[in-house]
């Protein structure tokens, strides 16, 4: 009874890394939604696009993002995140800049929301989100940039 398991493997490759981390915003959100009050066994995609149906001729939203991620992809992702927030061999500013990478792509917040919450400049915020983006690119190298 010799059963060979399947591990799943991680295909980087598939987005990009700014729509990996709106991927997991997405993925957050509707995790959130099936928390409690799940209806009579529909999922949450398909009440999604049961709305979609409903509400043809609609303009679609541009920063609106759907979640097209597993469970497992999801978890990768998380596990990057803790990675890179616990590594000791970044420096503490590259750990600022690539933590508002993560927050601009994962909340989905405009520089100007970003500016306001952490109380920095459009500006510096734009930078720093540019250095994360790139650090983490130059880090490691399975990752693609748009």
């Amino acid at each position: 009874m010799n059963a060979m398991v399947k591990a799943e493997v991680m295909d980087w490759d598939r987005f990009s890394i700014e729509d990996w981390l709106k991927q997991y915003g997405a993925y957050i959100q509707i995790s959130r939604m099936k928390s409690g009050h799940q209806p009579d066994s529909l999922g949450v995609n398909q009440i999604y696009w049961l709305i979609l149906e409903n509400n043809k001729g609609a303009a679609p939203r541009k920063d609106q993002v759907i979640c097209q991620i597993n469970d497992f992809e999801a978890e990768q992702v998380r596990k990057l995140i803790i990675e890179v927030r616990e590594a000791d061999d970044i420096c503490e500013s590259a750990k600022v800049a690539v933590a508002l990478f993560f927050e601009k792509n994962i909340r989905g917040m405009s520089l100007d929301q970003m500016g306001r919450e952490f109380a920095l400049s459009r500006s510096s915020i734009n930078n720093m989100v540019y250095a994360g983006k790139y650090y983490l690119a130059g880090r490691d190298k399975k990752f693609r940039l748009n």
